[in-house]
C-alpha cells in the first residue's frame, strides 16, 4: 500500500512538468522568424512588379511564410507568392493576400 501511494505522489509531481514541456514545445515552434521574414520582405521590395508595401509578410522558425494585405491583381498576387517561394529558407507558402479596389468602385 505504501509503495502505490508513493508512486501516486510521484506521478502527482511528475505531470505539471510533462504539461509545462509540451507547451514550451509549441511555443518553440510557431515563434516568428525575422530573418526568414526580412529576407521575403527584402525579395518582395526588390520586384518591381509587385506594390510591396502593401503586402504584409510573417513566418516561422520551421520556414513557413504567411503573406496578407492587398494587390491590385492577380497577376501580382501570384508573383509575390513565387517571389517568396524563391527564398532561401522558405518551406511553405499561406497566401491570404485580396485584391485591392480601384479607388473608383471604393468612393461608390
Amino acid at each position: 500500500m505504501r509503495l502505490i501511494k508513493r508512486v501516486l505522489l510521484l506521478l502527482a509531481l511528475l505531470m505539471p512538468l510533462s504539461v509545462w514541456a509540451a507547451d514550451t514545445e509549441t511555443l518553440i515552434n510557431y515563434a516568428d522568424d525575422p530573418a526568414t521574414t526580412g529576407k521575403v520582405k527584402a525579395a518582395l521590395a526588390k520586384d518591381t512588379r509587385l506594390s510591396a508595401l502593401d503586402i504584409k509578410v510573417k513566418s516561422d522558425d520551421l520556414g513557413a511564410v504567411h503573406l496578407s494585405g492587398s494587390a491590385k491583381s492577380q497577376a501580382e498576387i501570384s508573383q509575390a507568392v513565387i517571389v517568396a517561394r524563391s527564398v532561401s529558407g522558405v518551406v511553405s507558402v499561406q497566401n491570404d493576400i485580396v485584391i485591392d479596389a480601384p479607388d473608383s468602385v471604393k468612393t461608390k
